[in-house]
């Protein structure tokens, strides 16, 4: 009878971890999706930004290569320069 008891116990026991660990395993699961989300949000705002900046440098070296140029050829590329928009992860 005590030996059974013993098992009866260690079954509880064995089954409580169980259930803490599956809960524990759904919530890390649930974390887990959140943040692969957000670094998915972040990454595209981060490559957004990159083409951005590169399309701000084409702009800037192309004003440059207007630089000593007409008045009107350097009135004309800067009236062709546009700001670049931001993005918001």
């Amino acid at each position: 009878m005590e030996n059974e008891n013993k098992y009866k116990n260690l079954f509880f026991i064995l089954l409580v971890i169980f259930i803490i660990s599956w809960f524990k395993y759904n919530n890390l699961k649930e974390k887990n999706s959140t943040l692969t989300d957000q670094l998915n949000a972040y990454e595209y705002a981060l490559n957004q930004a990159n083409e951005n900046i590169d399309e701000a440098n084409s702009a800037i070296e192309d004003a440059q290569s207007y630089a000593w140029s007409s008045y009107e050829e350097m009135g004309d590329i800067l009236d062709n320069l546009t700001t670049v928009n931001t993005v918001e992860p």
